[in-house]
């Protein structure tokens, strides 16, 4: 009868707590920012290209699920721009006179829960490919001179904070992410997340994070109340037989 009881414990313990799966998440914020996101500045499809670290700040939270699969339950990616042109940055352009000043904070995500193929364990990989209905929160804030720098080039109207622009695409490709040995996080390539001028400039976006920790996902209300019975049904049938 013993040996029942544990057995039909064990089943309901299984359930409530599938596959041991754990939640890590990976950071891209101070002080992780050595290995934090960049922003890519291209001035043709090839290079040269621009790095600027600490212009994006992640945080990242994936369900590994120790069978094959992980799933993004988070993906905050927020992007600070305090941008300057000057007259000799523009007036070859624009002409004499002009200038932009641009001031933006927003974040950008994906739809959160799809699941792909991959592990996250040190040595791992998981080919996220296109993720679809992509939204950006947010403020930004823009003047400029001619006005349709502003209203045309950046999509925020000349003079007023506004709610940041929607994001160029509803998808985009994330491509492979790659854990290392001390399973911090990084993209095998960057994403292009906006090209201009018929395609000759782009803003690309690398994905990175350092590990800080994991933690078990919160059972499932079914899967608690699973757990529960089964520690009352044992512990009951314990009581009964030591009367």
């Amino acid at each position: 009868m013993r040996m029942r009881t544990l057995a039909a414990v064990a089943a309901l313990v299984g359930l409530a707590l599938p596959a041991s799966a754990v939640v890590k998440t990976y950071d891209a914020t101070a002080p992780h920012g050595t290995v934090g996101d960049e922003i890519l500045f291209t001035t043709t499809l090839c290079p040269p290209v621009q790095n600027t670290p600490g212009r994006l700040q992640g945080q990242y939270r994936l369900e590994d699920a120790a069978g094959g699969t992980v799933t993004l339950t988070e993906f905050g990616l927020r992007r600070l721009v305090s941008t300057d042109l000057g007259p000799d940055a523009i007036t070859v352009v624009f002409g004499p006179g002009s200038y932009v000043f641009v001031t933006s904070d927003s974040s950008m995500r994906p739809t959160e829960g799809t699941t792909h193929a991959g592990s996250t364990a040190p040595g791992g990989s998981i080919d996220w490919g296109v993720l679809s209905g992509w939204s950006r929160t947010g403020t930004a804030f823009c003047i400029s001179s001619p006005l349709s720098i502003c209203t045309v080039s950046t999509q925020v109207p000349h003079g007023i904070t506004t709610v940041a622009p929607n994001p160029d695409s509803p998808t985009y490709d994330l491509g492979t992410w790659a854990f290392d040995a001390e399973g911090d996080m990084a993209a095998a390539s960057p994403y292009i997340i906006s090209t201009n001028n018929g395609g000759t400039t782009n803003i690309q976006f690398i994905i990175r994070g350092a590990f800080v920790g994991g933690s078990v996902p919160a059972l499932p209300l079914v899967g608690a109340g699973a757990l529960a019975i089964g520690l009352i049904v044992a512990g009951t049938r314990s009581a009964l037989r030591k009367k």
